[in-house]
């Protein structure tokens, strides 16, 4: 790096991980979060490594000498330390494009960048090209919003081909970030209670294409009218499961088609595609089509498309008892996402489990699927009631909380059911996480329900 000082906001995951790798560099770093020092996990560790911490504020005093600052994606850009920043004429910037600089100057040869955004089916999209690049015996890191911060590989200089999951915080404040191959899998509303709009969340997303080149190629949905009206400066690749996308990817006849390399190719059957439900197939031909255009070979596509496992929390089947299905679908966090999951249904047959955490989102779009998928509906969490305002017709009952609604839906079900929780918001009213909910979803059904406890 060639600043020699640069100050980090927000010290979870990416936020250390970032401090470390700059403090390795010789770059003087000063580093912040609201915690107290006794509450941030990775003090002693940063601090040891030369990291001026300030802690409990934190203190504007941390952007002191920073030529930069860098935020965590959790940190908002209305927060007083990147208002003071700008304030300062000093660049705010994102983890992930920090992190890309330092891996792009740094690299003993050529990285591969793969960059996968959107709404819904971004994490398995991510996973499912790092799975059959893999399968190719490509040298991948799968990183960024999925869990692992891109900043954890700035240890190594070797050439990769790097998977990047990137959601609309972190492309707010990119700069130069380049991706050779970059994903939309969808817009729809989300997160408005941060970007205000539906178009400033959709422009945010949109970010991931701006920097690409004429020999870059960018990947959308067209079938997804969020996103199907994007033009970006690359070569535009789009994927359908209604109708035939020319030079794209597409399902028809039964199967998954490409023409990325200018001759029609079959990929697979369509029943032959890992994971089950009309979005998963749009999850494999965005997989696909970001595979191939990264270099993957046609037998590691395939082999990918049919034998890839999968994510927890994403429409997973926990347990069948007394012939009712349970499945988990905890990642479902916004209501785009929970008529996708519907989908996948039989009419009538779902007991859905419904609520949490606000996010400014609009239940009602879900009036139409549930009447036509849910026979019940459980509702939790702190937009309970604005949820049951939204698909008022449908019969509703108040749980509460996982426990009461695990309860309820055992009682209700009958076989050929399943009880499936899909929330539609996020956790954060009871849980830390979408991952501490499904985890606790699991463990109530295999304790109470299918092991009869």
């Amino acid at each position: 790096m060639r600043e020699k000082r640069i100050a980090v906001l927000g010290l979870a995951r990416s936020g250390t991980a970032l401090a470390e790798a700059l403090a390795a560099r010789g770059v003087s770093v000063a580093a912040g979060d609201r915690k107290r020092r006794d509450e941030i996990e990775s003090a002693p560790a940063i601090e040891a490594a030369g990291v001026e911490l300030f802690a409990g504020g934190p203190d504007p005093a941390m952007l002191d000498g920073a030529e930069l600052l860098a935020i965590s994606p959790g940190v908002p850009l209305s927060h007083a330390i990147p208002a003071e920043a700008r304030r300062r004429g000093i660049p705010v910037l994102s983890e992930l494009e920090v992190a890309w600089r330092i891996l792009e100057e740094e690299a003993e040869g050529k990285n591969v960048w793969v960059a996968v955004t959107g709404t819904n089916g971004k994490s398995t999209v991510s996973t499912w090209i790092a799975e059959i690049l893999r399968r190719d015996r490509r040298d991948v890191a799968l990183a960024g919003n999925i869990g692992t911060a891109l900043s954890s590989f700035c240890a190594s200089r070797r050439p990769r081909f790097f998977v990047v999951e990137v959601s609309s915080f972190q492309l707010e404040t990119i700069d130069r970030f380049r991706a050779d191959v970059a994903v939309v899998t969808n817009v729809t509303p989300d997160h408005l209670d941060r970007h205000g709009t539906l178009a400033a969340y959709a422009a945010a997303k949109a970010r991931v294409f701006e920097n690409q080149r004429d020999g870059d190629a960018a990947i959308v949905n067209e079938d997804d009218p969020g996103s199907a009206a994007f033009r970006p400066p690359a070569r535009r690749i789009g994927f359908s499961t209604r109708k035939a996308a020319p030079g794209g990817a597409w399902s028809a006849d039964g199967a998954l088609w490409s023409e990325i390399g200018g001759e029609r190719r079959r990929l697979c059957a369509a029943a032959e595609v890992a994971l089950p439900g009309l979005h998963n197939l749009e999850n494999a031909l965005a997989s696909a089509a970001a595979a191939e255009l990264a270099g993957a070979s046609p037998e590691a596509i395939r082999s990918g498309l049919t034998l890839f496992a999968g994510l927890p929390h994403r429409t997973e089947l926990v347990a069948v008892a007394e012939g009712v299905a349970w499945v988990d679908d905890s990642k479902g966090t916004n209501p785009d996402a929970v008529v996708k999951s519907l989908a996948g249904f039989p009419d009538g047959r779902v007991i859905l489990i419904l609520g949490g955490s606000e996010k400014g989102s609009d239940f009602s779009i879900l009036a139409r699927p549930v009447a036509r998928k849910a026979r019940l509906v459980l509702t939790i969490g702190q937009s309970a009631e604005k949820i049951e305002r939204a698909i008022a017709g449908a019969e509703t009952r108040r749980a509460g909380d996982m426990e009461r609604a695990v309860d309820l839906a055992a009682e209700a079900a009958r076989p050929g059911d399943t009880v499936l929780l899909s929330p539609a918001c996020a956790s954060f009213d009871q849980y830390r996480n979408f991952e501490e909910r499904g985890d606790h979803f699991r463990g109530l059904v295999l304790g109470r329900v299918a092991h009869g406890a």
